[in-house]
């Protein structure tokens, strides 16, 4: 019977180094997936956090380009602005002095129409004289 209870528990003892084995392994296993996702987590987050720099500093290149597009934009239609004035006082310059140059030839006319005439009147005058 000694011998008996003897093999009863070396097979009892057995079984509880297989089971306490089996269990070091499976939680050994447990232990590698957690610290394999735990790995890949860190890097995903790694990932993300660089992405979101990438991002801001693609925004804030963007908003920076807006603003010195709206500041050139500004810039030009002042600059519009500035030529169609110069146009219009271009455009009047030129009328003036269109119609000074008009204005002076019609008082040389006026006065050499006014000549004219009073030669016209002259040589009437002579003609009534002469003929009559």
């Amino acid at each position: 019977m000694k011998g008996l209870i003897q093999k009863e528990l070396i097979i009892i003892v057995g079984i509880v180094l297989m089971l306490i084995s089996g269990c070091a392994q499976q939680e050994s296993t447990n232990m590698k997936m957690s610290r394999l996702v735990a790995a890949e987590n860190m890097k995903l987050k790694e990932e993300l956090r660089q992405q979101d720099w990438e991002i801001k500093t693609l925004k804030e290149q963007y908003e920076q380009q807006i603003k010195d597009l709206k500041e050139k934009i500004e810039e030009y239609e002042g600059q519009i602005r500035v030529w169609e004035e110069k146009s219009r006082q271009n455009v009047r310059d030129q009328v003036e002095s269109v119609l000074d140059t008009v204005v002076e030839q019609n008082a040389e006319l006026t006065v050499e129409n006014k000549q004219l005439k009073e030669e016209i009147d002259k040589l009437k005058a002579k003609l009534n004289n002469m003929g009559g």
